[in-house]
């Protein structure tokens, strides 16, 4: 579990996604995270998916700047994947009672 720790126990008046750094256990960026408790996706691409507010949400892993958010009607209920598919790039995600893709530019 290392600096990541788990979504088990603890309160939080504002819940986060953070950066920390593995090494030293500081903290490079925090933005407000909303809703759910979904996992997170980092990518090769230096891009992080993860639950916004009413949606999905990608991150610039280096920065934390948000690139993109998609209303989708609920909170992400899983960690969201990607893959990809006759040289197109995807990402899925649960949401309430239906999965949700969306295909990234090139």
């Amino acid at each position: 579990m290392g600096w990541g720790g788990t979504d088990r126990g603890g309160y939080a008046e504002q819940p986060q996604l953070k950066a920390i750094d593995y090494k030293t256990g500081k903290i490079r960026w925090s933005i407000p995270r909303y809703g759910g408790n979904s996992g997170v996706l980092s990518t090769a691409g230096n891009v992080l998916f993860n639950s916004a507010a009413g949606g999905i949400g990608a991150y610039n892993a280096t920065t934390g700047e948000p690139l993109w958010k998609a209303r989708i009607g609920n909170a992400v209920t899983n960690g969201p994947i990607t893959y990809e598919l006759d040289g197109l790039q995807y990402v899925i995600a649960g949401a309430g009672g239906r999965l949700v893709a969306f295909v990234l530019n090139q």
